[in-house]
């Protein structure tokens, strides 16, 4: 027989982002249906371990993990130079944290505030009607269900199981992410580790490889690769071997990705609503997602009951939503993307020089943005830096195009975070804001 639910609110994805939105909805006494593919048990074990921000966990107001989910609190991060001949220290507490197990404790906080999580629910379409998105189909069991709601969320990661669903008239951009515009990261968790290998969390510059702390004194060597997972895979393999050899035992490999691509240029149409990795809102500086996507949950949530309310789940009664997020962290992430990435791709020599000068790549940069989501760039320091450029271009450390490449993105990065904290206050301005950002980015 085929399964029919009825909610105020279907979440379509049970990974952290749609866990804790569903959560904070059921707490403030909406009827909340979660819908995740995965059977519940394995939601979140293709990557196994994670690291989360400590400071946001009040934040969020998430009680902090606690053992077995729990296995280290790291206090610090090393950052090493080029060369590897020296490192600072990144001043920023995270937890390591066994992924199954963090999701699974807000599925428990979101029964207990009365929503309910299915797993085993794949979406197939979504339910139009009247120009609003009233649910979704698929299957359940191996058996057809309908899920009809007042909203419809689509936390589904990067897959976007609604969002790319949507009509082409909609008013939400409907495209997968393209392969060049996806970020695959390659894991590999490694037990009974030698002395005399790195300890603790480790990031290279020059380098998009990692390692990180795991299980006990195991470690998680990790790499972050465009384009394919063999891709990342071939990556990690050379980069770990080059590095480091064959360090200890290979106890398993995980592999997860993430869009690095501009927001689509609104979160939300009649009845829809679209969060996290599906909207692209992870970290433009990490590729992480989770902190970043409960930034948007927050703000959804508070707009989605006080719509729920009012008796208007229009686009314009969900408008709220794109604007506080994009006047906020989605201006900050537009920024640091348009400028940090390509900087990140200078030679190693010059990105050495940045370092070693405490220019941009330093300690100082890298807690400010770890802690606020954006570079601290002011016109200021920005005319400090280009006159010690200058001086390593005298000294043939730097090169002029370098530094015309540095300056020429710093400006358009200003631009950009200022034209995102303008996003229209009203779906009336959308058209022309649109026009302007896909200018700024080139598509």
């Amino acid at each position: 027989m085929s399964e029919h639910w009825n909610a105020d609110v279907v979440i379509v994805g049970g990974g952290p982002t749609g866990s804790y939105l569903g959560w904070k909805l059921a707490q403030a006494g909406s009827d909340v249906l979660i819908l995740e593919t995965l059977p519940l048990e394995k939601v979140g074990a293709h990557i196994e371990v994670i690291h989360l921000d400590q400071v946001r966990f009040d934040e969020f107001e998430i009680p902090h993990p606690l053992p077995p989910e729990r296995m280290h609190l790291v206090p610090a991060n090393k950052v090493w130079s080029v060369d590897k001949s020296g490192y600072f220290e990144v001043r920023y507490p995270f937890y390591v944290v066994n992924m199954p197990a963090f999701v699974q404790r807000l599925h428990g906080y979101a029964r207990e505030s009365g929503g309910r999580v299915v797993g085993g629910a794949q979406v197939k379409e979504v339910i139009m009607e009247d120009g609003y998105c009233r649910g979704v189909r698929g299957t359940f069991n191996q058996q057809p269900f309908e899920a009809r709601a007042r909203i419809v969320v689509d936390a589904s990661g990067l897959i976007s199981a609604v969002r790319t669903k949507l009509p082409n008239d909609f008013g939400v951009e409907n495209c997968p992410v393209p392969a060049e515009q996806t970020f695959y990261c390659t894991l590999e968790l490694r037990d009974e580790i030698p002395a005399g290998y790195p300890v603790d969390n480790n990031s290279y510059l020059g380098s998009p490889g990692y390692w990180n702390k795991s299980y006990g004194e195991g470690a998680v060597l990790g790499i972050i690769a465009p384009a394919s997972v063999n891709n990342a895979w071939t990556a990690l393999t050379q980069w770990r071997q080059a590095t480091f050899g064959e360090p200890g035992k290979l106890v398993a490999k995980r592999a997860g990705c993430s869009p690095y691509r501009r927001s689509p240029n609104s979160y939300v149409g009649n009845g829809f609503i679209g969060v996290g990795d599906c909207v692209y809102q992870n970290k433009a500086f990490s590729g992480e997602g989770i902190t970043s996507g409960f930034t948007a949950c927050k703000i959804a949530s508070e707009v989605m009951v006080k719509a729920l309310k009012n008796g208007d789940v229009s686009r314009e009664g969900l408008w709220e939503y794109n604007v506080r997020y994009f006047h906020g962290q989605g201006a900050k992430f537009a920024g640091v993307m348009m400028f940090l990435f390509p900087v990140n791709g200078l030679p190693n020599h010059e990105v050495d020089y940045l370092n070693r000068h405490n220019i941009i790549f330093c300690q100082d940069d890298y807690e400010y943005m770890n802690f606020n989501y954006e570079l601290n760039l002011p016109a200021e320091r920005w005319a400090a830096i280009c006159e010690q450029l200058s001086t390593g271009i005298k000294e043939g450390m730097f090169s002029e195009n370098s530094l015309q490449l540095m300056n020429a993105l710093y400006q358009k990065a200003c631009q950009v975070s200022a034209h995102y904290r303008a996003y229209p206050v009203n779906p009336s301005g959308i058209e022309a804001w649109s026009k302007v950002t896909r200018e700024y980015w080139g598509y």
